[in-house]
């Protein structure tokens, strides 16, 4: 039987960096890595929080639209895939609460069909998944009102949004952090984009329901029940 010459580190498993990084990472600033990593959170939704503040236009534009869907009764659609796709389907949980008509997709096997005038809500950090891309240009011969949520505005999906929601995901802080090997680590790639996404939804759910006259009582009353 052949020796395991692998290093082991203090939990006995075996080190997948050969690298220092780890090391740097497990005693940077002294504090646990959980605790660094919740840090990154809170600090990239505050700058999100801040970015919305400066460019409420956009805000006030997704809210109106979905206003003025649940009213006409429209059908919303949510598209996405990946972990954008779990922040999507939470999203579209709380649509069925007011009583929408709304369908999640995040595959090619089915894809319900799309009405003109339908809204289409696309969550893409890169906004270059080709999946998604795929769907979304299936979509759009019928003429929907797409409402695109991504880091990059002037990606492929960012351009084809009737309105488009730029989230903020690396901040500079991270960036500088990654240059140290620590960010990539305690914040893997998509993760602050995923984070904000659902913040914000959330946050539209609010404004929903502020300005449709809508109190928990009446939302939980379209919620399913469980056995």
């Amino acid at each position: 039987m052949k020796g395991n010459n692998r290093k082991k580190n203090n939990h006995g498993r075996s080190k997948h960096i050969s690298d220092d990084r780890i090391d740097r990472l497990a005693t940077f600033e002294g504090d646990l890595a959980l605790f660094r990593a919740m840090e990154l959170m809170i600090e990239n939704l505050q700058d999100n929080l801040q970015h919305m503040k400066e460019h409420e236009e956009y805000v006030k534009a997704v809210r109106d639209r979905l206003v003025d869907d649940i009213q006409e009764k429209r059908r919303i659609f949510v598209l996405a895939s990946g972990r954008s796709a779990m922040v999507g389907q939470m999203f579209q949980t709380r649509l069925e609460h007011f009583g929408v008509q709304s369908r999640f997709i995040t595959n090619t096997r089915s894809v319900p069909k799309v009405n003109e005038g339908d809204t289409i809500i696309v969550i893409s950090g890169s906004g270059t998944t080709p999946i998604v891309i795929a769907m979304l240009e299936t979509y759009l011969i019928y003429n929907p009102f797409v409402i695109v949520i991504t880091s990059y505005p002037l990606s492929l999906i960012g351009r084809l949004g009737d309105v488009t929601v730029k989230l903020k995901g690396r901040t500079k802080k991270d960036i500088e952090r990654r240059e140290r090997g620590l960010d990539s680590t305690l914040a893997p790639e998509g993760t602050a984009f995923e984070q904000a996404a659902l913040a914000f939804l959330d946050g539209i759910v609010a404004e929903l329901a502020v300005t449709l006259h809508r109190d928990e009582k009446s939302l939980l009353r379209e919620h399913n029940q469980g056995i």
